[in-house]
């Protein structure tokens, strides 16, 4: 399958709280080697207005919406026109109904954000989970996760110095809601960067959080798809927007290693099942995971590990019971294991 990697959820200077112009910005991700990014302004779609949707040499812009009341954060694709709403909004139900209303469908933003209380930062989660209609939900944001490190003002330091050695990775809450719900449900995963690029000062100590150029190199989706991106701008965004929707991709760490020509599927001997899909299986099945370099692979069956190689670049398994089958993967760097790449599920029936 052909592998792109992109960045989501980020703002520019069309966003109330955002001050980075989008001209600037689309250099960063270009210069990142990013392949397309989707920009999520708060309650606007001004860049598309503006002629800025579409590709920039050989990156696609695609122009989504982050809608933001209080709590609730959602990120919605495919939109015909500006959704907003106000801040005091408390029916999450109603934001994801207008959303498909347009044609559009969405994401659950940054699901589990706690903010950082020591540095006066907000907490932002989902508080409503008696809701249906969304595509899926972020596993992995980098806000949120450099966030949780902000526990000390020792370590605030530090986080600010070397904010790549802050990350750590998706939640064990966020992963364990995740797997239920796709026990439940079609739900797939995204990772999201929701980046400002704001200047704050910290004990003293005064940093851009983050510059566009090293957020977009950090937590990346990847889509999986059968053809080539052809550069035609309203044809390709409907591939990857078709690929997001679907789950057919991946959420990954790229700083360290690039985890192109991951790939993660199960095969029957008839049929081939790949991310974000099912399959009824007609005999003996076997899943099979590759990775681009050595690293420690786990695969996860209805939310619980039930097999693990380090050190490894590929691993297989005779499938006997029907469940929903995901793969992580982490990578050695500077010493340590660290988190890599995040699979959506296939569906084994």
């Amino acid at each position: 399958m052909f592998d792109y990697a992109g960045s989501i959820h980020f703002h520019s200077s069309y966003s109330y709280d955002a001050r980075v112009p989008l001209p600037d910005i689309l250099k960063d991700a270009a210069g990142a080697g990013l392949h397309f990014a989707i920009l999520t302004d708060h309650f606007s779609q001004d860049a598309r207005a503006n002629g800025f949707a579409g590709y920039h040499k050989d990156l696609l812009l695609i122009v989504g919406e982050e809608i933001s009341p209080r709590y609730n954060h959602y990120v919605a694709l495919g939109l015909t026109e500006p959704l907003v709403v106000w801040k005091s909004e408390s029916n999450a139900q109603r934001v994801i109904d207008a959303v498909n209303a347009q044609g559009g469908f969405g994401f659950i933003s940054h699901p589990d954000h706690a903010g950082a209380p020591l540095v006066g930062s907000r907490a932002y989660p989902w508080i409503e989970w008696d809701v249906h209609g969304y595509a899926g939900m972020s596993i992995w944001d980098l806000s949120s996760d450099w966030n949780s490190s902000l526990t000390s003002i020792w370590q605030t330091w530090m986080s600010c110095w070397k904010p790549d050695q802050a990350l750590k990775g998706p939640q064990e809450k966020t992963l364990a809601r995740w797997d239920a719900l796709t026990h439940q449900t079609h739900c797939v995963a995204i990772g999201e960067i929701d980046n400002h690029a704001h200047h704050r000062s910290f004990f003293g100590f005064k940093r851009n959080i983050f510059p566009f150029e090293f957020a977009f190199r950090t937590i990346r989706t990847h889509v999986l798809l059968d053809d080539p991106l052809v550069k035609d701008a309203h044809e390709d965004e409907r591939s990857v927007l078709t690929a997001l929707r679907q789950g057919q991709s991946y959420v990954s760490l790229d700083l360290w290693n690039d985890p192109t020509g991951f790939s993660f599927t199960v095969f029957d001997g008839k049929h081939r099942a790949k991310p974000g899909s099912d399959i009824v299986r007609q005999g003996a099945t076997l899943l099979e995971t590759k990775l681009p370099g050595p690293g420690k692979i786990r695969l996860i069956r209805n939310g619980h590990m039930v097999k693990e190689e380090a050190r490894r670049s590929a691993l297989q398994w005779d499938v006997d019971l029907p469940g929903v089958y995901r793969v992580e993967a982490q990578q050695y760097v500077s010493g340590r294991w660290r988190p890599w790449i995040f699979s959506n599920p296939i569906w084994v029936k």
